[in-house]
């Protein structure tokens, strides 16, 4: 799978310029294991989609996510859990032709010290700068691969920190009490020491704890040490009184599990 992506703009007049290069990555992702032969050193594929020659440098920089899942950046060596002391990437600028492709190297040094999860993000950056007459739009593609480094022995844990009724949703053109639906914040909490892929469902249960209805929660990722919550939209329900359950695969030994009473109108 090739992922394409469009970071940053500088604003340089009006109208757009047609895009002569098109630089693509092969991997969203890579995991290093440094005391694993073999898997302490990759290869990022950084390919020229275009008709004309590209350029692009490539660096390293921190990364991590809010409580919602926006990504932030930051100058690596930022973050206490930045890979960048031990991250060697070479070459750091690349010219490619028309249709080609170039390897960049990325390794663990001195990994025997690591002894958490480490994660930063390998970016390659590229600009176009307009050519002609009249007022045209710079800009600069920014194509990032998050790399983790994974020392041998550590665990997958989490938990549920909490279950919230959220109530209904407002939306446009209809009133508040009976627009969109009842809305469940979820909140989980990585406590262990590698990333985590979260997914599960939430059942809503009679007092007699039959199930009436199941709502699907998206998998989600989320860091070691960082929290998570997702809201997850509910199922009409006649009026009485339930429980919901919240249940979370993240590939642990467990499952993880809250509840919360609440009541439909």
């Amino acid at each position: 799978m090739r992922w394409f992506g469009l970071a940053a703009f500088v604003l340089a007049g009006l109208v757009p310029a047609p895009a002569g290069a098109q630089l693509a990555v092969d991997q969203a992702e890579i995991f290093l294991e440094p005391r694993t032969v073999g898997r302490g050193i990759a290869s990022i594929n950084v390919s020229n989609e275009g008709d004309s020659v590209a350029e692009a440098t490539v660096y390293l920089s921190d990364w991590d996510r809010r409580e919602d899942g926006e990504h932030r950046f930051y100058p690596t060596g930022t973050l206490p859990r930045s890979c960048g002391r031990l991250l060697r990437v070479f070459p750091l600028s690349v010219r490619l032709a028309p249709h080609t492709s170039q390897g960049v190297r990325v390794a663990l040094d001195g990994a025997d010290t690591l002894s958490a999860a480490c994660w930063s993000i390998v970016f390659v950056e590229s600009g176009a700068t307009p050519t002609g007459g009249g007022r045209q739009l710079a800009y600069v593609t920014r194509l990032g691969v998050k790399i983790y480094g994974l020392p041998a022995g550590l665990a997958k844990d989490g938990m549920i920190d909490a279950l919230v009724e959220r109530g209904r949703q407002p939306s446009l053109g209809k009133p508040a009490a009976d627009s969109g639906g009842r809305r469940f914040d979820v909140t989980f909490r990585n406590s262990g020491g590698l990333p985590l892929w979260v997914r599960g469902r939430i059942e809503f249960r009679r007092l007699d704890n039959s199930v009436v209805a199941t709502a699907d929660v998206p998998e989600f990722p989320v860091l070691p040490g960082a929290r998570r919550t997702v809201v997850v939209s509910a199922p009409k329900l006649r009026t009485g009184r339930y429980v919901a359950l919240a249940l979370l695969d993240y590939g642990g030994a467990d499952i993880a599990g809250a509840q919360t009473p609440f009541e439909a109108p």
